[in-house]
């Protein structure tokens, strides 16, 4: 299935809105990825270097080709298919959000429970706020059912 997810940058680096609720991930802080669910939508935190490298995939201004499977993803020219990561709720509960709604949005938050400066790669079923951020070019996504 081919999705269309529209992203967005912040108007002001470092700007953005808050995760809001969501389900702790149990032992999160110690991988290298930590996943954040709330109603609507999925977050995730992953180390800084590792944030840098997806931030410019994702965030940057080319346009990545991304396909989500059951037990890997393929983001431009990495392949990923470590089970401890996409096997977790939180990766399945990324793909079903994917797969369930008409239309998802991208964009970074925050959250005050995390250090300061963390950020949050959120995909969400509700825009952000229009106040703090501005819409980049649509991320096209496969996501296999």
């Amino acid at each position: 299935m081919e999705k269309i997810v529209r992203r967005y940058a912040a108007h002001f680096p470092r700007w953005c809105q808050a995760f809001g609720d969501h389900l702790p991930d149990p032992g999160g802080e110690g991988r290298a990825v930590e996943w954040l669910v709330g109603e609507g939508c999925v977050g995730v935190i992953v180390l800084p270097e590792v944030r840098r490298l997806l931030m410019h995939e994702l965030l940057g201004p080319q346009k990545p080709h991304l396909e989500f499977r059951q037990r890997s993803l393929s983001l431009n020219r990495y392949d990923y298919d470590e089970v401890e990561v996409l096997g977790h709720s939180g990766y399945a509960a990324l793909r079903e959000l994917l797969l369930a709604g008409d239309e998802t949005h991208m964009f970074l938050t925050y959250h005050l429970i995390y250090p300061p400066g963390t950020r949050i790669i959120t995909v969400s079923l509700k825009p952000p706020l229009p106040l703090l951020y501005k819409e980049m070019a649509p991320l096209a996504v496969s996501v296999c059912a």
